[in-house]
């Protein structure tokens, strides 16, 4: 009898390491997926050049070079949300505290460490915000402001897809002056959208997007439509039906 506890007693602990195991690969197969090798050797000429032209300060540089150097040794050890720094977050750079302050107002703030693409587009003006009052978590949000003629302009994110997850949530934060009107859509892997004008207080937005069959990753796209200013702020993005374990 003893013998036979003793047994199932070896059983469960192995059984527990090998879950344990299978959880820590499929972190490090996400953060493989978050932060290929090539992106972070782009990422550094990127930052050797913006501070060759004098775009960032010494102390960013020094920063972003430190961090995508110990990403390549793979000893970096993430202090803000992250898909594999739980909370999970599979958004980067959610609440836009990564950005280049010394660009004009039509340019890119959030560049690809900061995990946003911004395009430039000549009827609006995309910013980042620091006015408390226009700030829902940290010291900055994104804002949109249409100078000209109503169109459409936004952010965008290429997000990995999750083994077995059915289904992905994103929530922000946002606010709006004028007629203007918030689009988000997953698209390009996966399908779902939200659009409505928004109001002058602070708003939690939900939006799930379904993936298409065999999708290795999607698209996430937050556009400003329409006249008027929009903030956003705090985004988070969770994969449904499905737990990643750290």
């Amino acid at each position: 009898m003893k013998l036979w506890r003793r047994v199932v007693t070896l059983m469960l602990t192995v059984g527990f390491c090998a879950v344990v195991l299978w959880a820590a690969e499929t972190k490090q197969e996400l953060t493989r997926r978050l932060w290929p090798r090539d992106h972070i050797m782009k990422v550094l000429k990127t930052v050797e050049k913006q501070k060759a032209d004098g775009l960032i300060s010494e102390k960013m540089y020094q920063r972003k070079k430190r961090m995508l150097e110990e990403r390549l040794a793979g000893t970096f050890q993430p202090t803000a949300l992250s898909a594999t720094n739980p909370p999970l977050n599979l958004v980067q750079n959610a609440s836009f505290e990564d950005y280049n302050p010394n660009t004009r107002r039509n340019m890119s703030r959030w560049d690809w460490w900061g995990g946003w693409a911004w395009p430039t587009t000549a009827e609006y003006e995309n910013y980042w915000e620091d006015r408390p009052e226009y700030v829902k978590a940290g010291k900055y949000s994104a804002r949109f402001k249409c100078t000209g003629k109503p169109a459409r302009t936004g952010i965008n994110q290429g997000v990995p897809t999750i083994e077995g997850a059915t289904g992905y949530e994103l929530t922000i934060w946002a606010k709006g002056e004028g007629n203007n009107m918030l689009h988000v859509a997953f698209e390009s892997g996966a399908r779902g959208s939200f659009m409505e004008k928004i109001g002058p207080e602070w708003r939690k937005i939900t939006v799930t997007g379904k993936p298409d069959a065999g999708a290795k990753k999607f698209n996430l796209y937050i556009y400003a439509r329409g006249g008027g200013t929009l903030w956003i702020d705090d985004a988070r993005l969770l994969p449904l039906g499905v737990k990643i374990e750290d």
